[in-house]
C-alpha cells in the first residue's frame, strides 16, 4: 500500500509526512481520521468506504423547497440567531452570515445531492458529532455550523484555511498544507469574500 501518514494534534506543531511517488499520479486519495489522536493517514487505496473517505468529493448541486426565491429581504430573518451564535462561539457575525448565504442563500430549507442540509448545509455525520438533532431547525443549524466553524478557526488559525476546511473538510487542508487547489474551495472562499466586503465594506 502505497500511503502516508500526517499525525497532528491541535496544540502540535509537528508534522510527519512519508510522501511515495504513487500520490503524484493522479490516482484518488483517502484518509482514514484517529479522533483520538486527530490525526490522519492518507493512503491510495481503499477496500471499505466505511472506515476511509476520499480526500475530496463536491458538495453537489443545492436544491430549494418549492416556490423559494432568494431576494435580498431575507438575509435579516435569522440575523438573531446568527448574533446568538457569533457571541456563543467567538466569531465575527458577517462570517456566519456569509457561509449561510454561500451555502444555502438563507433557505433553511436546503438540501444538497450529496446529502447536506440546512442554512449552513451540514452533513448528516457533522451534524450528528456536533449534536445537532434536527437540521432543519434554523437554530440547531446555525449553532451548529458556527461551531464547526468555530472548530476550524482554532484547528487551522487562519479565516480562509478554516473556510476551505469547511467546504472540503479539514483533511485536505492538511493533505495539501493550506488551502487545497480544487476548483470548488477557491471559488468558495472567493464568493465569502465577496459576500463579506458587500456586508461590511472591509476585506475578509
Amino acid at each position: 500500500m502505497n500511503s502516508y501518514r500526517i499525525a497532528r494534534k491541535l496544540n502540535s506543531a509537528v508534522l510527519t509526512v512519508c510522501l511515495t511517488a504513487a500520490l503524484w499520479s493522479g490516482v484518488t486519495i483517502y484518509y482514514y481520521y484517529d479522533p483520538l489522536n486527530d490525526s490522519y493517514t492518507f493512503t491510495n487505496q481503499c477496500s471499505d468506504r466505511r472506515d476511509c473517505k476520499p480526500l475530496f468529493e463536491q458538495k453537489g448541486t443545492v436544491t430549494h423547497k418549492k416556490g423559494f426565491t432568494y431576494r435580498p429581504g431575507v438575509e435579516g430573518k435569522y440575523d438573531d440567531l446568527i448574533r446568538k451564535a457569533a457571541g456563543q462561539y467567538g466569531l465575527d457575525f458577517h462570517l456566519i452570515k456569509c457561509v449561510i448565504k454561500a451555502e444555502s442563500q438563507f433557505d433553511h430549507d436546503a438540501r444538497s445531492s450529496k446529502g447536506a442540509q440546512g442554512l449552513m448545509q451540514l452533513m448528516p455525520d457533522t451534524a450528528r458529532v456536533l449534536g445537532v438533532k434536527n437540521a432543519d431547525d434554523p437554530e440547531q443549524n446555525i449553532m451548529g455550523g458556527a461551531r464547526y466553524l468555530r472548530d476550524m478557526l482554532k484547528k487551522f488559525k487562519s479565516t480562509e484555511k478554516a473556510l476551505a476546511a469547511y467546504n472540503a473538510g479539514p483533511a485536505a487542508v492538511i493533505y495539501y498544507e493550506g488551502i487545497p487547489p480544487f476548483k470548488e474551495t477557491q471559488g468558495y472562499i472567493t464568493k465569502i469574500r465577496r459576500f463579506y466586503n458587500e456586508y461590511t465594506g472591509k476585506d475578509l
